[in-house]
């Protein structure tokens, strides 16, 4: 009975002109930095070309992103979704539409809804955006000796909403420590905990939890006797008494502290490769597609299936377009002004490359321009001579343990930095900060010698899952 009810009631509507709205569920989860989509469908099937479809926040008036006579009507979307919302309108005949709100951030949480008008009827659908974001690996550090004691630190940055940060011993049990979390001006809450460990201690680990997302971190360092080593003034302090027995006693104690001390320099060596690694993985986690534009491109660089750039001894002819360089270089089609993004980028065996980010109103039609953050330029890039360098501002050399042939660049807009890895041996290379402002392209440079043009220098595909693979 009640089924035959439903079919009434739909048959009633789809004879009267009115139809139901589907939202795309109760709720929406979303990652910091990433992209949303809601979908919207008209149930019955019905055309919504010539409806007007709204999305809204909260309210109906706070418009999002609004269709009406089968166009976009950009400028009646509130300031803060400008440049950012895409409506998917391929299935619109049908009753379906999508739209994509890119680069989401903390401040986008809240109620959303979509609603369809006709001449003669409208409706509603509504849900609700919730929002998260997982924080770096957490990095454990000696803050000093206290009490007889070591005193261990935990710091991981970028999580949302605020997590729960604890230390455990080696079953796995709870300790006691002293924790706090700030947010920064995105509203990404900062997390640092310590914690004063006795010889002995064992494996400890520094634990960091999402609730919302059952997601969890963990970093651990093992505490040994090591570390609890008496200090050489002591033993300095009771032998001088006997001079000739304390100097050998403190000529053998150097020795073994020495010794000792260069282990735990090898140890904290090792640890902050451990760490550097660790970015690695979680920068691969934020990858991103990127294309060349060939409009852009010097015309000695020839853009292949939008990934490739080959130097060419002679210049092609290619159309005027204001956006191309004057200097050997072309930008991606991408742009980024908020969020984390990563690509990889192979150079081979190239030398006279610079890859990095440019602001899209840098001047291209300067020759010979210094890739400076001053000039808004931001690269890594090795000379013709081949020496590796950066500026920030002024020039910086610098010496890659091995020779790099595949760059991972990872740009970090909110928070000021762009870092770049050798992928080659999963190293990292150099971070440059800055506070960045206006649109930022991806950036190749691809300067050869005359009598040797070269290898092509190509972007690659990145899987966050693959920090294993060789490069390509």
């Amino acid at each position: 009975m009640a089924f035959v009810l439903i079919l009434v009631l739909s048959f009633y509507k789809l004879v009267s002109g009115q139809w139901q709205v589907t939202g795309p569920g109760k709720f929406v989860q979303a990652s910091v930095g990433e992209d949303a989509v809601f979908s919207c469908s008209l149930f019955p099937e019905t055309s919504a070309e010539a409806m007007e479809v709204r999305f809204f926040r909260n309210q109906f008036h706070a418009v999002v992103h609004l269709y009406r006579d089968g166009e976009d009507w950009e400028y009646m979307q509130m300031p803060q979704y400008r440049g950012r919302t895409e409506l998917v309108k391929d299935s619109i005949a049908g009753g379906h539409v999508s739209l994509r709100l890119k680069n989401i951030t903390p401040s986008d949480i809240g109620l959303y809804g979509c609603w369809f008008s006709s001449q003669i009827y409208d409706e509603e659908a509504t849900w609700e955006l919730r929002v998260a974001a997982l924080g770096s690996v957490p990095l454990i550090s000696i803050a000093g000796y206290v009490d007889g004691g070591i005193q261990l630190l935990c710091l991981s940055s970028g999580w949302f909403p605020r997590p729960t940060a604890k230390w455990k011993g080696p079953q796995g049990q709870d300790l006691s420590s002293d924790s706090g979390e700030n947010a920064d001006r995105h509203s990404l809450y900062d997390v640092e905990i310590s914690i004063i460990v006795q010889e002995n201690a064992g494996s400890i680990l520094c634990s960091i939890h999402l609730a919302e997302q059952s997601h969890e971190v963990e970093s651990k360092v093992s505490i040994g006797e090591t570390f609890f080593q008496p200090s050489p003034w002591r033993l300095a302090s009771i032998s001088l008494g006997l001079l000739c027995v304390a100097l050998c006693v403190v000529v053998i104690r150097m020795t073994i502290v020495f010794f000792k001390s260069k282990g735990k320099i090898q140890a904290e060596l090792d640890l902050e490769k451990i760490h550097k690694q660790a970015e690695l993985r979680d920068a691969r986690k934020h990858a991103v597609e990127v294309t060349l534009d060939p409009e852009t491109a010097h015309p000695k660089l020839c853009v292949s299936d939008l990934k490739t750039v080959t130097h060419r001894k002679a210049p092609q002819e290619v159309r005027y377009s204001k956006k191309r360089f004057i200097s050997k270089s072309v930008v991606a089609s991408q742009g980024f002004q908020a969020g984390k993004h990563y690509w990889e980028v192979d150079v081979g065996q190239n030398v006279g490359w610079s890859v990095g980010v440019c602001r899209d109103d840098a001047g291209r039609w300067e020759n010979n321009v210094t890739l400076s953050p001053n000039k808004g330029y931001w690269v890594l890039g090795l000379t013709t001579e081949r020496v590796y360098f950066t500026f920030n501002p002024h020039l910086i050399s610098l010496s890659p343990s091995t020779p790099p042939t595949r760059v991972g660049v990872f740009l970090d807009y909110e928070g000021g930095t762009i870092s770049f890895f050798n992928i080659n041996d999963q190293s990292f290379i150099h971070i440059l900060t800055c506070q960045f402002e206006g649109l930022l392209r991806p950036y190749i440079k691809h300067v050869t010698y005359e009598e040797k043009m070269g290898t092509p220098i190509f972007i690659c595909s990145v899987s966050w899952g693959s920090e294993r693979e060789d490069p390509a």
